[in-house]
């Protein structure tokens, strides 16, 4: 009987617990009539499987172990764990499961599970063993990458469950303190180490985050162009440190002022730009913490048209200066209602339709005369505005007019058709464009800004790009005859020019001086010049002009 109690004894609950001498094992059986563990050694003498514990399972959780068994119908259970020979912690438990919290992890346990009877005596017990782990342990920051500028202060504030301590990787760029407070020193990039102690519980944990620190300023890249090829070019850049972001601008001719017209991302180093005869330069560009910071403008970069190598004169050349002496007066012009300011003029089955609008673009109106100078027609339009270019396009004979001067940013073009100019539609022209002419000897459209002309094909896609510098001023239309582009210019005044740039190859061919008043526009007629004149002689009369002598363009 005595061996079969100590057998007992050790199976729950480990030799090492229970190494007991003969008289100890009797005298602890007497006690175990009155208490629980005494109990449990009668029903191990006397069988009473009624109230066995099964299906005992011991799983880890966290820093906890959860234990669980088969339901059985006895009053109540007692749950014991063992660690290396500490006294047992005991735990009551009403139902089949108890979760044991552990102070420490890392080693084995053992855990018993015994049933009362309906009298509260322990009737059945079972025990199994099971081997733990120290938990992974976590540290939270308030956030996993820094950035700042050099001189200023942050702090990391992590939290983790034993004590934290912190390194970085690199102290030139980054200092920080035993609390975590970081010490911005000079621009570079780094990381902070926190670690977290081991605990009895925890493992060691550890974690890093990313610390930017930027410049005030940052370095200006440098740009060049890389390749041309036909009407484009690549412009490239190089890699600025610390850059998100890079702007592409382009210089203003007249102003010397920079526009954004592109920008990209911090790994892009190039971009391809048209031959337009314009300057550009590059800017580094980064955001820190809702702060800009940038570079100042890279050097130039000037981008040589696509005729910059074409035969062609090298600064102004005046074929001739035409006036009352060699141009003969087709007509006196005047608009209608509150239209009354002459914009442009385009030919139409040999009669000049001229397009007229008030100062403010707001009313519109087109009146057509013949060669003799009779006043055939006029019609007041809606949706032209302020037209300074106007053309017309025999193929779907309609008049196209330009909305756009130096006050009006748009690249809007209304045309106008059908009998009495009664239909019109409005769509976007590919540029900002001041004047518009149709060339019927190659079926192009010129479109012109300044001394900037864009050569598209019938449906307006680009194809060329003409740029000399020859004068930097409005152009207030531009006209077209037989692949030369007539660029009109007004200066001030009575200053008023024409200038031909052969399409094919944008040559500047030379120019027309035309000092009599504001020139509105021009159109070939049979080998004349047949010009548009706004306050002809300096006076308030508006003039349709011929050249008397035929001309010849070079």
């Amino acid at each position: 009987m005595l061996d079969r109690v100590l057998n007992l004894l050790e199976r729950l609950f480990g030799k090492k617990h229970f190494r007991l001498n003969a008289a100890a094992a009797v005298a602890f059986l007497v006690v175990a009539c009155m208490s629980t563990l005494g109990t449990l050694i009668y029903i191990g003498v006397i069988d009473n499987s009624r109230y066995q514990v099964s299906g005992l399972t011991v799983t880890q959780r966290d820093t906890c172990l959860d234990v669980r068994w088969d339901k059985e119908d006895c009053s109540g259970y007692e749950v014991f764990l063992f660690r290396n020979g500490q006294r047992p912690k005991v735990t009551e438990a009403k139902t089949n499961f108890c979760r044991l919290k552990m102070d420490e992890l890392g080693g084995d346990y053992r855990v018993v599970v015994t049933a009362k009877g309906k009298g509260g005596a322990v009737a059945g017990a079972k025990a199994k063993n099971i081997a733990t782990e120290k938990v992974e342990q976590e540290i939270h920051t308030s956030q996993d990458a820094f950035v700042g500028f050099e001189g200023k202060e942050d702090a990391v504030e992590a939290r983790a469950k034993e004590k934290v301590v912190y390194e970085s990787s690199n102290e030139k760029v980054v200092a920080v303190a035993d609390d975590g407070t970081l010490e911005y020193k000079q621009p570079g990039e780094a990381e902070i180490s926190i670690m977290a102690e081991e605990g009895d519980q925890y493992k060691e944990g550890e974690k890093t985050v990313d610390v930017t620190v930027f410049p005030e300023v940052l370095d200006t890249p440098a740009a060049e162009i890389e390749e041309v090829r036909g009407l484009d070019v690549t412009l490239k850049w190089s890699h600025v440190d610390f850059a998100q972001k890079y702007l592409l601008l382009k210089k203003e001719p007249a102003s010397g002022d920079y526009d954004v017209i592109d920008e990209f991302d911090g790994e892009t180093e190039a971009a391809d730009l048209p031959r337009d005869n314009a300057a550009y330069a590059i800017v580094a560009t980064a955001d820190v913490n809702g702060q800009t910071v940038e570079s100042k403008p890279s050097e130039d970069v000037e981008v040589k048209s696509a005729s910059a190598d074409a035969e062609s004169y090298s600064g102004y050349h005046n074929l001739e200066t035409l006036d009352k002496s060699n141009l003969e007066l087709i007509a006196d012009v005047k608009g209608l209602g509150g239209a009354t300011v002459p914009q442009s003029m385009s030919l139409k089955n040999g009669n000049f339709v001229i397009s007229y609008a008030s100062h403010s673009g707001s009313v519109g109106a087109l009146v057509t005369y013949d060669q003799d100078g009779n006043r055939i027609g006029e019609k007041s339009v809606s949706g032209m505005g302020h037209a300074n270019g106007s053309t017309y396009n025999p193929n779907t004979d309609r008049i196209y007019t330009v909305k756009t001067h130096r006050a009006i940013r748009s690249k809007s073009c209304t045309t106008f058709g059908g009998e009495g100019y009664s239909e019109s539609e409005t769509f976007s022209l590919p540029r900002t464009t001041s004047g518009i002419a149709y060339d019927t000897s190659n079926n192009k459209y010129y479109l012109s800004k300044g001394n900037e002309i864009y050569v598209t094909d019938a449906d307006f896609n680009v194809e060329e790009f003409i740029w000399k510098k020859i004068r930097y001023n409005h152009a207030q239309d531009i006209g077209a005859a037989n692949g030369v582009a007539m660029v009109c210019t007004w200066i001030s005044g009575n200053e008023s020019y024409i200038d031909l740039y052969r399409v094919s190859d944008g040559a500047y061919i030379g120019g027309y001086s035309v000092p009599i008043g504001e020139i509105e526009s021009v159109v070939m007629v049979d080998k004349h010049l047949v010009i548009l004149m706004n306050n002809s002689g300096g006076g308030n009369v508006d003039q349709i002009l011929r050249t008397v002598d035929p001309v010849e363009l070079p």
